[in-house]
Protein backbone atom coordinates (compact mmCIF):
# COMPACT_ATOMS: atom_id res chain seq x y z
CA UNK A 1 0.00 0.00 0.00
CA UNK A 2 1.01 3.61 -0.53
CA UNK A 3 2.01 4.25 3.06
CA UNK A 4 -1.54 3.41 4.15
CA UNK A 5 -2.98 6.36 2.24
CA UNK A 6 -6.75 6.63 2.57
CA UNK A 7 -9.25 8.65 0.58
CA UNK A 8 -12.96 9.30 1.04
CA UNK A 9 -15.03 9.49 -2.13
CA UNK A 10 -18.66 10.23 -2.90
CA UNK A 11 -21.13 10.42 -5.76
CA UNK A 12 -24.43 12.28 -6.08
CA UNK A 13 -26.85 13.11 -8.85
CA UNK A 14 -27.77 16.57 -7.60
CA UNK A 15 -31.16 16.76 -9.39
CA UNK A 16 -31.93 19.18 -12.17
CA UNK A 17 -35.56 20.07 -12.73
CA UNK A 18 -35.18 20.89 -16.45
CA UNK A 19 -33.65 17.49 -17.15
CA UNK A 20 -36.49 15.70 -15.37
CA UNK A 21 -39.11 17.67 -17.29
CA UNK A 22 -37.38 16.72 -20.52
CA UNK A 23 -37.68 13.07 -19.52
CA UNK A 24 -41.35 13.54 -18.65
CA UNK A 25 -40.86 11.78 -15.33
CA UNK A 26 -41.10 14.37 -12.57
CA UNK A 27 -43.34 17.42 -12.68
CA UNK A 28 -43.90 18.34 -9.06
CA UNK A 29 -40.77 20.43 -8.44
CA UNK A 30 -40.52 23.89 -9.94
CA UNK A 31 -37.44 25.32 -11.65
CA UNK A 32 -37.43 27.93 -8.87
CA UNK A 33 -36.86 25.12 -6.36
CA UNK A 34 -34.07 23.52 -8.42
CA UNK A 35 -31.97 26.69 -8.31
CA UNK A 36 -33.25 28.12 -5.04
CA UNK A 37 -30.92 29.46 -2.37
CA UNK A 38 -32.41 27.12 0.24
CA UNK A 39 -31.73 24.06 -1.92
CA UNK A 40 -28.18 25.23 -2.64
CA UNK A 41 -27.43 25.65 1.06
CA UNK A 42 -28.88 22.23 1.80
CA UNK A 43 -26.77 20.71 -0.97
CA UNK A 44 -23.60 22.41 0.28
CA UNK A 45 -24.24 21.26 3.83
CA UNK A 46 -24.30 17.64 2.67
CA UNK A 47 -21.38 17.91 0.26
CA UNK A 48 -18.96 19.96 2.32
CA UNK A 49 -19.91 18.95 5.86
CA UNK A 50 -19.15 15.35 4.93
CA UNK A 51 -15.37 14.72 5.09
CA UNK A 52 -14.78 13.81 1.43
CA UNK A 53 -11.68 14.14 -0.73
CA UNK A 54 -13.35 13.48 -4.09
CA UNK A 55 -17.00 14.03 -5.06
CA UNK A 56 -18.58 13.09 -8.38
CA UNK A 57 -21.71 15.06 -9.32
CA UNK A 58 -24.18 14.45 -12.13
CA UNK A 59 -26.94 16.64 -13.63
CA UNK A 60 -24.99 19.85 -13.04
CA UNK A 61 -26.28 22.79 -15.09
CA UNK A 62 -24.33 25.96 -15.88
CA UNK A 63 -25.92 27.87 -13.02
CA UNK A 64 -24.93 25.24 -10.45
CA UNK A 65 -21.50 24.91 -12.05
CA UNK A 66 -20.79 28.57 -11.38
CA UNK A 67 -22.20 28.41 -7.84
CA UNK A 68 -20.29 25.24 -6.96
CA UNK A 69 -17.05 26.66 -8.32
CA UNK A 70 -17.46 29.66 -6.04
CA UNK A 71 -18.37 27.50 -3.06
CA UNK A 72 -15.40 25.17 -3.59
CA UNK A 73 -12.98 28.02 -2.98
CA UNK A 74 -14.33 28.30 0.58
CA UNK A 75 -13.47 24.68 1.32
CA UNK A 76 -10.09 24.26 -0.38
CA UNK A 77 -11.55 22.24 -3.26
CA UNK A 78 -11.29 22.39 -7.04
CA UNK A 79 -14.32 21.87 -9.28
CA UNK A 80 -13.51 20.12 -12.54
CA UNK A 81 -16.23 20.54 -15.16
CA UNK A 82 -16.45 19.55 -18.85
CA UNK A 83 -14.34 21.73 -21.12
CA UNK A 84 -15.97 24.69 -22.85
CA UNK A 85 -17.75 23.57 -25.98
CA UNK A 86 -18.75 20.20 -24.53
CA UNK A 87 -20.92 21.56 -21.71
CA UNK A 88 -24.63 20.80 -21.91
CA UNK A 89 -26.24 24.21 -21.24
CA UNK A 90 -29.25 22.78 -19.39
CA UNK A 91 -28.05 20.04 -17.11
CA UNK A 92 -26.53 16.73 -18.08
CA UNK A 93 -22.97 17.52 -17.06
CA UNK A 94 -20.69 15.38 -14.91
CA UNK A 95 -18.38 17.35 -12.62
CA UNK A 96 -15.70 16.22 -10.16
CA UNK A 97 -14.79 18.06 -6.97
CA UNK A 98 -11.39 17.23 -5.48
CA UNK A 99 -8.94 18.61 -2.91
CA UNK A 100 -6.82 21.49 -4.13
CA UNK A 101 -3.69 19.65 -3.02
CA UNK A 102 -4.27 17.07 -5.77
CA UNK A 103 -2.66 17.70 -9.15
CA UNK A 104 -4.66 17.31 -12.36
CA UNK A 105 -2.61 15.30 -14.88
CA UNK A 106 -5.19 14.73 -17.61
CA UNK A 107 -8.84 15.11 -18.55
CA UNK A 108 -11.19 13.68 -21.15
CA UNK A 109 -14.83 14.39 -21.91
CA UNK A 110 -16.50 11.30 -23.32
CA UNK A 111 -17.46 11.82 -26.98
CA UNK A 112 -20.26 9.39 -27.77
CA UNK A 113 -20.20 9.98 -31.52
CA UNK A 114 -16.47 9.28 -31.79
CA UNK A 115 -16.68 6.27 -29.47
CA UNK A 116 -19.42 4.64 -31.56
CA UNK A 117 -17.42 5.30 -34.70
CA UNK A 118 -14.24 3.87 -33.17
CA UNK A 119 -15.63 0.71 -31.61
CA UNK A 120 -18.55 -0.19 -33.87
CA UNK A 121 -17.51 1.09 -37.29
CA UNK A 122 -17.51 -2.49 -38.65
CA UNK A 123 -21.22 -2.77 -37.96
CA UNK A 124 -22.34 0.28 -39.94
CA UNK A 125 -23.89 0.86 -43.36
CA UNK A 126 -21.57 -1.46 -45.31
CA UNK A 127 -24.12 -4.17 -44.63
CA UNK A 128 -26.84 -1.87 -45.99
CA UNK A 129 -29.05 -3.23 -43.24
CA UNK A 130 -31.65 -0.67 -42.25
CA UNK A 131 -32.34 -2.27 -38.85
CA UNK A 132 -28.65 -2.33 -37.97
CA UNK A 133 -28.11 1.27 -39.02
CA UNK A 134 -31.16 2.30 -36.98
CA UNK A 135 -29.54 0.76 -33.88
CA UNK A 136 -26.32 2.70 -34.48
CA UNK A 137 -28.35 5.89 -34.85
CA UNK A 138 -30.01 5.11 -31.52
CA UNK A 139 -26.59 4.59 -29.94
CA UNK A 140 -25.61 8.10 -31.00
CA UNK A 141 -28.95 9.72 -30.22
CA UNK A 142 -29.62 8.45 -26.67
CA UNK A 143 -27.18 10.57 -24.76
CA UNK A 144 -24.90 9.42 -21.95
CA UNK A 145 -22.23 11.63 -20.40
CA UNK A 146 -18.89 10.99 -18.72
CA UNK A 147 -16.03 13.12 -17.42
CA UNK A 148 -12.69 11.42 -16.86
CA UNK A 149 -9.73 12.84 -14.98
CA UNK A 150 -6.34 11.63 -13.83
CA UNK A 151 -5.01 12.92 -10.50
CA UNK A 152 -1.69 12.79 -8.71
CA UNK A 153 -2.55 12.60 -5.02
CA UNK A 154 0.95 13.22 -3.67
CA UNK A 155 4.50 13.78 -4.86
CA UNK A 156 5.27 10.05 -4.54
CA UNK A 157 3.70 8.97 -7.83
CA UNK A 158 0.37 8.08 -6.25
CA UNK A 159 -2.09 8.34 -9.12
CA UNK A 160 -5.84 7.88 -9.37
CA UNK A 161 -8.06 7.67 -12.43
CA UNK A 162 -11.67 8.81 -12.03
CA UNK A 163 -14.60 8.36 -14.39
CA UNK A 164 -17.82 10.12 -13.43
CA UNK A 165 -20.69 9.03 -15.65
CA UNK A 166 -24.40 9.47 -16.22
CA UNK A 167 -25.92 6.74 -18.39
CA UNK A 168 -29.06 7.25 -20.49
CA UNK A 169 -32.24 7.05 -18.40
CA UNK A 170 -34.96 5.40 -20.51
CA UNK A 171 -35.73 1.85 -19.27
CA UNK A 172 -36.95 0.88 -22.75
CA UNK A 173 -33.37 1.03 -24.05
CA UNK A 174 -31.50 -1.49 -21.90
CA UNK A 175 -29.24 -2.45 -24.83
CA UNK A 176 -28.37 1.20 -25.48
CA UNK A 177 -27.44 1.67 -21.81
CA UNK A 178 -25.34 -1.49 -21.98
CA UNK A 179 -23.40 -0.39 -25.05
CA UNK A 180 -22.94 3.12 -23.66
CA UNK A 181 -21.50 1.68 -20.43
CA UNK A 182 -19.20 -0.54 -22.51
CA UNK A 183 -17.98 2.42 -24.57
CA UNK A 184 -17.40 4.60 -21.50
CA UNK A 185 -15.33 1.93 -19.74
CA UNK A 186 -13.29 1.19 -22.88
CA UNK A 187 -12.56 4.90 -23.34
CA UNK A 188 -11.71 5.26 -19.64
CA UNK A 189 -9.06 2.55 -19.77
CA UNK A 190 -7.61 4.01 -22.96
CA UNK A 191 -7.53 7.51 -21.45
CA UNK A 192 -5.58 6.32 -18.38
CA UNK A 193 -3.11 4.22 -20.36
CA UNK A 194 -2.47 6.97 -22.88
CA UNK A 195 -1.67 9.48 -20.14
CA UNK A 196 0.44 7.16 -17.96
CA UNK A 197 1.96 4.56 -20.30
CA UNK A 198 4.85 3.83 -17.91
CA UNK A 199 2.57 2.96 -15.00
CA UNK A 200 0.66 -0.25 -15.81
CA UNK A 201 -1.26 -0.40 -12.53
CA UNK A 202 -3.30 2.71 -11.70
CA UNK A 203 -6.12 2.66 -9.10
CA UNK A 204 -9.43 3.51 -10.76
CA UNK A 205 -12.84 4.79 -9.67
CA UNK A 206 -15.93 4.44 -11.85
CA UNK A 207 -18.80 6.29 -10.20
CA UNK A 208 -22.10 7.90 -11.03
CA UNK A 209 -25.70 7.41 -12.07
CA UNK A 210 -25.88 4.29 -14.24
CA UNK A 211 -29.68 4.27 -14.52
CA UNK A 212 -29.57 0.48 -14.22
CA UNK A 213 -30.45 -1.65 -11.23
CA UNK A 214 -28.19 -4.55 -10.20
CA UNK A 215 -30.82 -7.07 -11.24
CA UNK A 216 -33.19 -7.12 -14.16
CA UNK A 217 -36.51 -5.43 -13.47
CA UNK A 218 -38.88 -7.07 -11.00
CA UNK A 219 -36.25 -9.68 -10.16
CA UNK A 220 -34.67 -8.40 -6.96
CA UNK A 221 -33.70 -11.85 -5.66
CA UNK A 222 -32.66 -13.27 -9.01
CA UNK A 223 -29.62 -15.53 -9.41
CA UNK A 224 -26.41 -14.36 -11.05
CA UNK A 225 -27.70 -15.07 -14.56
CA UNK A 226 -30.39 -12.42 -14.05
CA UNK A 227 -28.12 -9.47 -13.35
CA UNK A 228 -28.87 -6.43 -15.49
CA UNK A 229 -26.68 -6.03 -18.55
CA UNK A 230 -24.85 -2.95 -17.29
CA UNK A 231 -24.17 -4.37 -13.82
CA UNK A 232 -23.07 -7.77 -15.13
CA UNK A 233 -20.70 -6.24 -17.68
CA UNK A 234 -19.03 -3.92 -15.16
CA UNK A 235 -18.71 -6.41 -12.29
CA UNK A 236 -17.84 -9.58 -14.25
CA UNK A 237 -16.10 -8.03 -17.25
CA UNK A 238 -18.18 -9.89 -19.82
CA UNK A 239 -21.64 -9.92 -21.33
CA UNK A 240 -22.82 -12.67 -23.64
CA UNK A 241 -24.97 -11.93 -26.67
CA UNK A 242 -27.38 -14.42 -25.06
CA UNK A 243 -28.06 -11.95 -22.22
CA UNK A 244 -31.55 -10.44 -22.26
CA UNK A 245 -30.16 -6.90 -22.54
CA UNK A 246 -27.89 -7.58 -25.52
CA UNK A 247 -29.47 -6.29 -28.76
CA UNK A 248 -29.25 -9.83 -30.18
CA UNK A 249 -31.98 -10.74 -27.68
CA UNK A 250 -33.74 -7.46 -27.04
CA UNK A 251 -34.19 -6.47 -30.71
CA UNK A 252 -35.26 -9.96 -31.77
CA UNK A 253 -33.50 -9.89 -35.14
CA UNK A 254 -30.74 -12.24 -36.26
CA UNK A 255 -28.69 -9.36 -37.70
CA UNK A 256 -27.71 -8.37 -34.14
CA UNK A 257 -25.92 -11.67 -33.62
CA UNK A 258 -23.15 -9.99 -35.62
CA UNK A 259 -22.52 -7.82 -32.58
CA UNK A 260 -19.94 -9.39 -30.28
CA UNK A 261 -20.02 -10.60 -26.72
CA UNK A 262 -18.77 -7.62 -24.71
CA UNK A 263 -15.55 -7.83 -22.70
CA UNK A 264 -13.84 -5.33 -20.40
CA UNK A 265 -11.54 -5.45 -17.39
CA UNK A 266 -14.03 -5.74 -14.49
CA UNK A 267 -14.56 -3.50 -11.50
CA UNK A 268 -15.79 -4.28 -7.99
CA UNK A 269 -18.59 -2.51 -6.15
CA UNK A 270 -17.69 -0.77 -2.87
CA UNK A 271 -21.12 -1.38 -1.35
CA UNK A 272 -21.26 -5.03 -2.41
CA UNK A 273 -17.77 -5.72 -1.03
CA UNK A 274 -18.23 -3.87 2.28
CA UNK A 275 -21.92 -4.42 3.06
CA UNK A 276 -22.64 -7.59 1.11
CA UNK A 277 -25.19 -5.92 -1.16
CA UNK A 278 -26.02 -2.70 -2.94
CA UNK A 279 -28.29 -0.14 -1.23
CA UNK A 280 -32.01 -0.93 -1.42
CA UNK A 281 -32.46 2.38 -3.22
CA UNK A 282 -30.34 5.30 -4.37
CA UNK A 283 -33.19 7.08 -6.17
CA UNK A 284 -36.61 7.44 -4.52
CA UNK A 285 -39.47 9.38 -6.09
CA UNK A 286 -43.23 8.99 -6.28
CA UNK A 287 -42.85 6.84 -9.41
CA UNK A 288 -39.62 4.91 -8.82
CA UNK A 289 -37.51 3.47 -6.01
CA UNK A 290 -34.36 1.49 -6.74
CA UNK A 291 -30.57 1.31 -6.75
CA UNK A 292 -29.15 2.93 -9.89
CA UNK A 293 -26.05 4.75 -8.53
CA UNK A 294 -22.79 2.97 -7.78
CA UNK A 295 -19.19 3.33 -6.64
CA UNK A 296 -17.10 0.86 -8.63
CA UNK A 297 -13.35 0.57 -8.11
CA UNK A 298 -10.19 -1.23 -9.18
CA UNK A 299 -6.88 -1.29 -7.32
CA UNK A 300 -8.29 0.08 -4.05
CA UNK A 301 -9.60 -1.51 -0.85
CA UNK A 302 -12.91 -0.13 0.46
CA UNK A 303 -13.27 -0.06 4.24
CA UNK A 304 -16.65 1.66 4.48
CA UNK A 305 -19.69 2.29 2.29
CA UNK A 306 -22.47 4.57 3.50
CA UNK A 307 -25.51 6.47 2.24
CA UNK A 308 -26.99 9.85 3.15
CA UNK A 309 -29.82 9.77 4.00
CA UNK A 310 -29.45 6.18 5.19
CA UNK A 311 -33.10 5.58 5.96
CA UNK A 312 -36.46 6.80 4.66
CA UNK A 313 -39.95 5.71 5.60
CA UNK A 314 -41.93 3.81 3.01
CA UNK A 315 -43.94 6.90 2.07
CA UNK A 316 -41.05 9.40 2.07
CA UNK A 317 -39.75 10.53 -1.32
CA UNK A 318 -36.93 12.75 -2.52
CA UNK A 319 -36.11 15.59 -2.72
CA UNK A 320 -37.59 16.77 0.56
CA UNK A 321 -37.00 19.37 3.26
CA UNK A 322 -33.92 17.57 4.61
CA UNK A 323 -32.27 16.34 1.39
CA UNK A 324 -31.97 18.36 -1.85
CA UNK A 325 -31.95 15.65 -4.53
CA UNK A 326 -34.05 12.72 -5.68
CA UNK A 327 -30.86 10.62 -5.42
CA UNK A 328 -28.98 9.88 -2.20
CA UNK A 329 -25.30 10.54 -1.55
CA UNK A 330 -23.07 7.46 -1.69
CA UNK A 331 -19.72 7.59 0.13
CA UNK A 332 -16.84 5.19 0.67
CA UNK A 333 -13.52 5.32 2.49
CA UNK A 334 -10.77 3.45 0.66
CA UNK A 335 -7.13 2.44 0.95
CA UNK A 336 -4.95 2.88 -2.10
CA UNK A 337 -3.00 -0.27 -2.94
Amino acid sequence: MHGGMKIRVGTLNIFNNIFHHAREQIFNYSSEYANSISRQHLLYSHLFATPLDIICLQEVDLFMMRELKRECTNYDFTLHSPVLGTVSPKSNNCCVIYKKSYKLLGEYHFDLEKAVQKHFTNYSSESRCEIQDAFLRELRKRQSAATMILLELSERNIFLGICNCHIHWNPSYADIKLFHAYLIVKEFYQFVRTNLPDFPFIPLLLMGDFNSTPFQEDDGNAPHSHLSGVYELITTGKLSKMHAHHPAQLRNDEVFYMYPDLNIEPFKSAFKEVNGSEPVFTNKTETFSGCIDFIFYKGLVPISAETTPNKLSEKETLPNSTFPSDHILLTSEMFLV
